[in-house]
Parts: C-alpha cells; structure tokens; sequence
C-alpha cells in the first residue's frame, strides 16, 4: 500500500463497541430512504421515528453520543449541535424516540443520515474484493484514498462523507475529529485511514 496525505488528513469513523452502550433496532418503518445518497423526505414519516434496544441488552445502559442504529447511526443532541455549528455539509438529522427493553422512553436522540457519499477509494491502491456490478466493495482490507478526486472537492463538501464502493465506511476530516475530541463525544473510535484495516476495531 503507498499512502498519500489525504489518507493521514481523514479518520474512519466507528461504533466503540462499549457493553454499556446500547444496540438500537428500527420499529416497523421502512427505512431504505436512509440509505440513498440524499436527504430523506421527512414528511413521509410519523415523527418522532420510534427506535427500541436490540439485543443483546446491557444490565446498566449508557446512552452515548453515538450508537449503532443497525446499519446507521443514532447521536445526542450534544452530537447534532456540533455538526450544526460546523455547518457540516451532507448530514440531516431525524428525531427518534427510543425505549429500552424496560419500556423507558428516551428522548433527545436524532438519527445521523449522512447522504454525502463519494466514490473516493483509489481503485489502484487497494486491498480487497473486486467491484461487483454496483460498484461495491464487499471485503474491503485496506484502502487509499483517492487523492485527485478529493482535491477536486471543496473542503467544506468532504468533511464527512461515506464511501459509495463501501457505506459501512465512514471518514471525517481532521478538523471533525479534532472537534469531536475538544466536545469529548462518546461512543466512538477513530483510525487513520493509513492506519485502518478490516480488523482495526478488534484490536
């Protein structure tokens, strides 16, 4: 792998995987509108949205700033007051509800859409699978970043994106992470891209 300036510049974003955080689930709504490189139509839910625990259940929950919500995430109102005052550029936040496996209702927690995707992976400096026909990288070992695309983006359009060849892949820029870090947000880890691997967060 040859890394470039942009892969110590960006930080993949991840869960901390704490027992004492809570794993969220979708209630009955249909939440594919989350998944498209857009900001979802709010006006087609009922809200708040309505989240509960998933299992396993913690004996003594924590609600962190940032916590799995399936294949998404769910943050604090800490979290969403951050990104806004930063005027983070392709995020949208969504009011849920949570309630425990108790049936206690939890309020104050927005889902994090983050439509901002980019197809940033350098297809020649990459460790994985090949591109299936969607362009999507299902095993994804190590990656660089595509420096000539991001150089032709704004920065202030980059801060925070998903990758499109791989959405479980979410990078912040290091004014992000520096901002995260002064906020003490909680709830997440962060590794260099050049320092990231598939196995970055068992270690």
């Amino acid at each position: 792998m040859n890394y470039n300036s942009f892969d110590n510049e960006y930080y993949v974003m991840s869960m901390d995987g704490a027992n004492n955080h809570p794993l969220l689930a979708w209630g009955s709504i249909n939440f594919s509108p989350f998944l498209k490189a857009q900001p979802v139509d709010e006006s087609g839910f009922t809200l708040p949205l309505q989240i509960i625990f998933d299992e396993p259940y913690p004996k003594q929950y924590e609600m962190a700033d940032l916590l799995m919500l399936a294949s998404l995430s769910a943050v604090s109102g800490k979290f969403k007051e951050l990104f806004e005052n930063m005027n983070i550029h392709g995020v949208q936040f969504v009011p849920i509800e949570v309630t425990s496996n108790k049936k206690e209702v939890i309020k104050g927690h927005w889902v994090l859409h983050i439509w901002n995707k980019l197809e940033a992976i350098d297809k020649d400096n990459y460790e994985g699978s090949e591109p299936n026909r969607f362009g999507t990288i299902l095993s994804l070992v190590r990656f660089s970043l595509d420096a000539k695309l991001l150089e032709s983006i704004e920065l202030n359009e980059r801060l925070i994106f998903e990758l499109s060849e791989n959405k479980m892949i979410c990078l912040v820029h290091q004014s992000v992470y520096d901002a995260i870090q002064a906020a003490e947000l909680t709830g997440m880890r962060f590794w260099k891209v050049s320092e990231w691997d598939e196995d970055a967060l068992f270690r």
